[in-house]
């Protein structure tokens, strides 16, 4: 682990603190939001094909952007209007035609990924659309389909794309390959069993042999320097996080802002999952960051983002329980000065 790199970290963490708190006074105060899906989707579609046309690669990927000598990763943000449209398209209206709609637009958002062979963020778009569909849907049909659907399209990747055929190969057999494309997974499993229980201390590990340590890896250096009781407490903070969203999503009453919790709880849960699996060769590489841990002002940022529409969704959900507390005791006061009895008084005498 780096200090200069753990010093910028914090700068952009203020930064990007300072401009979440932003958001929950957003979501608090303007309500149009949910009517503004066809401009996320148009905003979103278009954000991806100027990476994919003039984006910069990075390991056969195209996923970035350099705008005054910054470099931006669109997609980071456009997941997050991609939840705000599936949910904006889903909460009132789920009719056949709807859902084919919805599912063309989102297919567009996911090809535009994969002609930018960006397919770690492919695959977390698409599962989180089906996701969103099933509940929204409550059709068994839609998710089986949906399975069906990825798993084709694992199988025509596999084939279609050289890198993903590495990636697998890696997979499988990552020592076979220790001196090409199993390197980097190799050293990976070699600084988690280095770092053992209580870690190697900071600074005091060698996370520099793994490629790209600083983003996709980080879990990695975090086990071999701090260890692996450490990583399994993290694994649990955010195992928590992801039950805080699913909470929030199943206590709020309005469909939009419940479907908006679960998509974005969706997208921070994958998104942990494929960071960790592909580290701990549990399942192949995807190339997909880890929120708020990896090395990166775009993914922690929209990390940020999404935590800040969280609390803004936590906030409206304490005023409705306010609301209905004040309409029952509103509606309590009326009963009592048309009857002169409370509602424990009438009990009583019945």
């Amino acid at each position: 682990l780096s200090f200069d790199s753990a010093r910028k970290q914090y700068f952009i963490t203020l930064v990007s603190m300072i401009f979440s708190l932003i958001i929950p006074v957003l979501i608090n105060r303007v309500g149009f939001v949910r009517k503004l899906y066809w401009l996320f989707a148009i905003v979103g579609i278009l954000a991806l094909l100027v990476v994919t046309i003039a984006g910069n690669t990075s390991y056969g990927a195209k996923i970035s952007l350099s705008i005054a000598g910054i470099s931006i990763q669109p997609s980071e943000f456009v997941k997050i209007l991609f939840v705000f449209f599936v949910a904006g398209m889903l909460y009132q209206d789920t009719s056949f035609q709807r859902v084919c709609v919805t599912t063309v637009i989102a297919a567009i958002h996911v090809l535009i990924l994969v002609a930018s062979r960006d397919l770690g963020a492919a695959l977390l778009f698409f599962v989180t659309y089906v996701v969103m569909l099933y509940v929204a849907t409550k059709k068994v049909l839609y998710f089986a389909g949906g399975l069906a659907a990825g798993s084709a399209a694992s199988v025509v990747a596999y084939h279609l794309f050289s890198h993903i055929r590495v990636r697998v190969r890696a997979w499988q057999n990552p020592l076979a390959y220790i001196d090409k494309e199993g390197y980097q997974i190799s050293q990976s499993l070699f600084a988690i069993g280095t770092g053992g229980w209580f870690g190697m201390g900071l600074y005091q590990g060698l996370p520099d042999k793994i490629p790209v340590v600083k983003q996709d890896f980080i879990f990695s250096a975090v086990s071999e320097e701090l260890g692996g009781i450490f990583a399994l407490c993290l694994i649990m903070v955010c195992f928590s996080c992801f039950l805080m969203f699913l909470n929030i999503a199943m206590q709020m009453k309005d469909q939009f802002y419940k479907l908006v919790a679960l998509g974005l709880g969706t997208i921070y849960a994958f998104q942990v999952f494929l960071t960790i699996g592909g580290v701990t060769k549990f399942i192949p590489s995807t190339g997909v960051t880890l929120p708020l841990v990896s090395y990166g002002g775009s993914s922690l940022l929209s990390s940020m983002i999404i935590f800040a529409v969280i609390q803004g969704l936590y906030i409206l959900r304490q005023d409705e329980g306010e609301i209905n507390a004040s309409k029952s005791r509103k509606n309590r006061q009326n009963r009592k000065k048309t009857t002169g009895f409370e509602n424990a008084d009438i009990e009583k005498l019945s």
